[in-house]
């Protein structure tokens, strides 16, 4: 089929910088092969739209795998292969292929990232190597699942895969997305039903000319309203009628493997990265903070091959992926079609900087040459509905301060929030100068509860003189998951052995140590670093002015009264890297 190009692009294209030169002259006409039949060897077909540019020239191909409707990839409704035209008008081959046992697939839908659906990838990358326009040459293209769904293949070693964008890919299933600091996370509602369904959006013509009509302003202001997400999780596990195998997957996830173990390094990115020896450009933003971003970070420190990291500002347009098409191309016309472009000398690591509204670069991740800087918590009376500081040295004598953890759901009378606080609030004095703080974001906390676990979750903020603070940076922890796992931690996070819980004794103390997301900002001259400590991550969430996607998860676990402690031998404090 013949069709006109719609290559809208919204949001942010070029991390920052501008390529040298670009391939030749884009193509105005557009093949679609649409459901095209990639056979597996167990006779199993899956089915894939195939955009390509009208061109006797043999063309590199760029995958874009997922479970999800791949109908809706040409309406721009919600799926996140990129914008298929202007791929293919850069003389790409867009293939974007449905997963097994989904949409008009064959076969049984495997487990997610398990070795079946590997194994499939694997199948696909060749099969389209070897077809009569495709030069040989494969990359892989996509946010979300369609970007750690990349980790895996690559790690496989198909001569044909290239290179990969794993743009907002996270890298460990049990932390990232089912249990959220190992607590249960609102988002396994919301793909069970979009992982598991056979419908369609009927011909192609149709979902071409919804391309036209459609745009992402419904899609970005439903990913920044968490309120409606969460109505969204409530629809579709309440009225969704996914088949008996993703019902199972679904029980086996949220009810059977509650803590970490093997079945979740088998299906987490972080366990194959040092086999991949491919170039890959990491990239993420800040909008992905409740999801997705850690996973880059992760990824930058295991990854032991040519790499490149980029962090972007927060999104305008999430849903569908139309951000970074030019770096994207640019990306593979240096990897794919050997353009000498300038990519190849660009920086390591660049990143958006907060405050400034700007992009900066640097060697590595964690930059080098910041300064840690700790600023410890102090009570400034016994009132915890007060602002309370955070200090330049630990403060001499020992205080405590409690706040509620109130499950979410909970029904309690209102009337107690006049005379208690469910969040404690401490705020530095104002920075005396520009400051940049760049890097990971460390949290110990001595805290004790009446309850055999709880739940805590940090908000970092920029507190200017006047109006609403800019919020940065969260953390969570779930404190019987507090003992720290060396092995597998990184210099941007702190990762909990979470196979085993350690209940605490009720009144007494425990310290617990986490990072929050990283962070990139300029605190200008008279704002405030501001640290608020909750146990509740609806209460603390990010909001709608803030941007950021953000899936409420189920905590605390139990009403309880936490503490924490300043001062004395083991002070509570944040640690932050300065420029």
């Amino acid at each position: 089929m013949l069709i006109k190009p719609n290559a809208r692009l919204h949001g942010t294209q070029l991390a920052g910088w501008k390529p040298t030169s670009v391939a030749g002259a884009r193509y105005e006409d557009i093949l679609l092969d649409a459901d095209a039949g990639i056979p597996m060897p167990d006779g199993t077909v899956l089915r894939a739209d195939v955009y390509r540019p009208k061109t006797a020239d043999k063309v590199p191909a760029l995958i874009a795998w997922a479970p999800y409707y791949k109908d809706m990839q040409n309406a721009r409704v919600a799926d996140e292969g990129g914008v298929v035209t202007y791929v293919a008008s850069r003389g790409y081959a867009h293939v974007r292929i449905q997963n097994r046992g989904t949409g008009k697939s064959g076969g049984t839908h495997p487990p997610m990232f398990s070795p079946q659906e590997v194994d499939d990838v694997i199948c696909a990358i060749e099969w389209t190597a070897a077809q009569p326009w495709c030069d040989g040459s494969v990359g892989m293209i996509g946010a979300s699942y369609l970007a750690m769904i990349q980790y895996f293949a690559a790690a496989r070693k198909p001569p044909a895969l290239k290179a990969i964008f794993p743009f907002l890919a996270s890298t460990d299933l049990y932390r990232d997305a089912t249990k959220e600091g190992s607590a249960f996370n609102e988002f396994d509602t919301l793909i069970i039903f979009p992982m598991s369904s056979r419908l369609g959006m009927g011909p192609p013509a149709l979902r071409h000319l919804l391309s036209h009509v459609l745009d992402s302003s419904l899609s970005s202001r439903l990913v920044y309203d968490h309120a409606a997400l969460s109505a969204v999780g409530r629809f579709c596990g309440a009225h969704y009628r996914p088949d008996e195998i993703s019902c199972r997957e679904y029980v086996d996830f949220m009810f059977d493997n509650i803590y970490d173990g093997p079945d979740y390094a088998l299906r987490s990115a972080w366990s194959v990265l040092p086999d991949i020896d491919i170039p890959v450009l990491i990239a993420t933003n800040y909008t992905a903070i409740g999801f997705h971003y850690r996973g880059a970070f992760e990824a930058w420190h295991r990854l032991d091959t040519e790499k490149k990291l980029f962090i972007g500002p927060t999104a305008k347009v999430y849903i569908p992926w139309t951000e970074y098409q030019e770096e994207l191309i640019a990306w593979y016309d240096y990897q794919l079609k050997g353009i000498d472009n300038g990519y190849g000398e660009l920086p390591a690591v660049r990143y958006w900087l907060n405050g400034a509204g700007a992009w900066r670069s640097a060697a590595d991740w964690p930059v080098p040459g910041a300064q840690k800087r700790r600023f410890y918590l102090a009570g400034r009376s016994d009132d915890a509905l007060d602002k309370h500081a955070l200090l330049p040295e630990a403060p001499a004598g020992e205080t405590e301060l409690s706040f509620l953890a109130i499950p979410r759901h909970m029904v309690y009378i209102k009337e107690i929030e006049r005379y208690e606080t469910q969040v404690l609030t401490y705020a530095s004095e104002p920075f005396e100068e520009d400051t940049e703080v760049v890097g990971p974001v460390k949290l110990r906390l001595l805290l004790s509860s009446n309850a055999m676990d709880t739940h805590v979750m940090v908000r970092v903020s920029d507190a200017a003189p006047f109006g609403r603070p800019r919020h940065l940076s969260w953390g969570w922890l779930r404190a019987a998951f507090r003992r720290v796992d060396e092995k597998r931690s990184t210099p941007s996070e702190i990762i909990h052995d979470c196979t085993a819980p350690q209940a605490l004794e009720p009144g007494e103390p425990v310290v617990l140590e986490f990072t929050c997301t990283p962070v990139a900002n300029l605190f200008r001259r008279g704002h405030r670093l501001m640290l608020e400590i909750g146990a509740r991550p609806d209460v603390l969430a990010p909001e709608r002015e803030d941007e950021i996607a953000f899936f409420n998860w189920n905590a605390p676990p139990y009403p309880a009264r936490n503490r924490i402690y300043h001062g004395g031998e083991e002070p509570s404090y944040i640690e932050l890297d300065i420029l």
